[in-house]
Formats: structure tokens, sequence, C-alpha cells
């Protein structure tokens, strides 16, 4: 089903009309069309494969949904998906236990191999792209032990430094999801056993895989059955989603008190110690808005880029000659690095001037 800003649905499209079985569906919008994948019950007798078809933004299937995975061994469930401005990786567990990711083109194609990022047991994979990595999250071990992992992937399919252990442990820590903010990672997930009350923590991670600072609770203290957490993040905080309850009295909670810190400032300084000056005109803006920007002291290191909302890198301006008391500016399209059109929506132009770093917001209205 679409839906527009204004929350009035759209007529509904079926995207797989096969017979048998598809489910556990994922989405991303890679810039021209929706990439949806899922599992799928054609392809192997009794178990389930990944397939993937497009979808543009007005509801055309581009695709007949065909298998993307080696289409082998046991079954292939709960797939996600992630664009990281030139194609998207796909991860997902098998049954037997290991996590494996294999890379999608812009026509929905299958490139290079399957390869393995966590091995067996695991499952609950997640994925996030930052600003040049993507980063997978898991748990693994045997229930109730279940302990939560991470690994940095560049876009290229490599297995960037070792495995991250996010929350290691009694506690059963499982069912993670993950966003990127600009500059960091927020992971979250529920701790706890079964029918027992569980828990929803978060942890932030940086874009070279270290843990930035402690982890800690995002609900209340309350044993409660809590269950999926997901979590979106905003120009200003994040909003951290999960089912409570248990059978007919489970409801959908939230909370928007996790914050971001040191997005438009880096720590040690402020805007004005900085020397940077970034402005934005027009803005909101359509067609064309010009960034203008100044650099009151030198620096060897000088960076001009936009991220949407998500914190996905969609454009940027090199800027690395050595630039002081001197203003500068650059005309933006609404268009990323490989000339496709953005959709409306917010917008953050990041300038860096060597270990100083500022931000504006801006709105793109179609």
């Amino acid at each position: 089903m679409r839906v527009t800003p204004e929350l009035d649905t759209i007529n509904s499209l079926e995207i797989c009309p096969k017979l048998l079985i598809q489910t556990y569906p994922a989405v991303v919008f890679d810039g021209d069309n929706y990439i949806v994948v899922w599992s799928d019950n054609n392809f192997g007798g009794s178990y389930y494969y990944l397939a993937a078809a497009r979808v543009t933004p007005e509801g055309v299937v581009l695709d007949t949904g065909a298998c993307i995975s080696s289409g082998t061994g046991t079954s292939e469930y709960r797939a996600k998906i992630a664009y990281d401005g030139n194609r998207c990786l796909v991860v997902w567990p098998k049954s037997s236990g290991p996590i494996y990711g294999r890379f999608l083109n812009s026509q929905c194609q299958p490139e290079g191999n399957v390869f393995v990022i966590a091995s067996p047991p695991a499952g609950g994979a997640n994925i996030a792209f930052g600003d040049t990595s993507y980063l997978v999250t898991w748990f693994s071990g045997v229930y109730p032990a279940l302990e939560l992992h991470g690994q940095l992937v560049s876009t290229q399919g490599s297995l960037l430094g070792g495995q991250i252990d996010i929350v290691l442990g009694s506690g059963c820590h499982r069912w993670a999801d993950v966003v990127f903010d600009g500059t960091k990672y927020l992971v979250v997930w529920q701790t706890g056993e079964n029918f027992v009350g569980q828990k929803i923590y978060g942890q932030f991670i940086g874009t070279d895989g270290s843990l930035l600072g402690d982890n800690f609770m995002i609900c209340d203290n309350t044993m409660q059955e809590r269950w999926w957490p997901a979590v979106a993040v905003s120009d200003s905080n994040y909003v951290v989603t999960w089912g409570q309850g248990s059978g007919s009295a489970c409801d959908i909670w939230g909370n928007v008190d996790v914050t971001i810190t040191g997005v438009t400032e880096n720590e040690g300084y402020t805007v004005h110690d900085t020397g940077l000056n970034l402005t934005v005109s027009p803005n909101p803006f359509s067609k064309l808005t010009t960034v203008s920007f100044g650099i009151e002291h030198g620096a060897e290191r000088i960076g001009l880029s936009i991220y949407d909302a998500t914190g996905r890198l969609v454009k940027s301006f090199n800027q690395v000659s050595s630039i002081e008391n001197q203003v500068s500016s650059v005309v933006w399209d609404g268009r990323d690095d490989h000339d496709r059109q953005l959709s409306s929506g917010v917008y953050f132009v990041q300038l860096v001037a060597g270990n100083c770093t500022t931000a504006e917001k801006l709105l793109l209205l179609r």
C-alpha cells in the first residue's frame, strides 16, 4: 500500500502474485525505485529463499521476484536491506545459523557472490549504512544465552576490523535494530527471557566500530513483556518503538528521550569557536539552493557534504584546498552523486574544516 505525506492511503498493489507463500518483507529506496526483498517458498520445495523486486514511486512493479541468494540449503528468513548511494546490501540468517550478505545493483540484480558475515549459531540480522561502510548486527548463541554483536562491512563486501561485541553475558540480548544519525550508529535491542519480562536497551557505536560510552536503558525499569524494538532518527532525537504487553493486551510504546549530541559541533568547540560559517538559501527550496560557507582559519582538510534524514551521504562537494578568511559557495540542484533526483524531505549540509564541523538543515520540496 502507498501512503501520501498526509497519511491518505492510495490503492494497494500486489508486488509478488506467485503461488505458495511469500513473507518477511523489507524495503529501501535507492533514489530511483524501492527495492523490496522477502522470503519466498517458490524456489525449493519446503524451503524459503530470498527474492527481490523493484517498485517505482508510482507503484509499478518492475520485476517478477527472482531468487537473489544461492537458493540452496536451509531456509532464509527476515532479510534486511540498506542502500549506500550506489547499490544495496541485503543481509539475512539461514535457519542453520550463519549470517550472509549479497549486493544488489540498481537493476535489482545480484552482484558478486553470497558472503558470510557471521558464523553460526546466529540470527536476527539487521543493517544500516553509515558514512562509508555498513554496520550489520545480529545475536549469537543458543536461547536463552544470547549475546549481541556487530560487524562493519565495506561497500565492496570486505569485513572491516574484528567482530564488535555490543553486549555479552547473561540477559538474553536479541532482535536489534540500528540507525545512523550522520556521525554515529545507535543500536537498540530487547534484553530478557520469554514470559518473564524484557527491557529495551541502546548502545552508540562509532564509525570505526568502537562502543561510545556504556549501554543504557530506553524503557522504564518495570518488568513487562517487550518485543521487537525499532528505531528512527530526526535532526534532533531518536524515536524508539516496541510492542509491550502480552496476548490481546499488547500495545505499541515508544520513547523520544534519546537526543543527538555533537551533530552540529565537535566536542570541545562551539560553533563560534570553530570559525566556520554556513548558510543555505533559499530554504526550503524546490529546484536550486545556494550553500555559502566561510572559514576564518586555515585548514588542510575541507569538505562539504549533504546527508539525508537517516544519515546517508547523498552528495559530496570536494573542497580539498587550504582556504583561509574566504567565503565560497556551491549551488545544489537536489540530485545525488549519481545525478539522481532526490525525493522531498529533510537534508543536512555538513561543513568540515580540519577537526571542526558545523551543519545546517534544509528542506527539499518537489
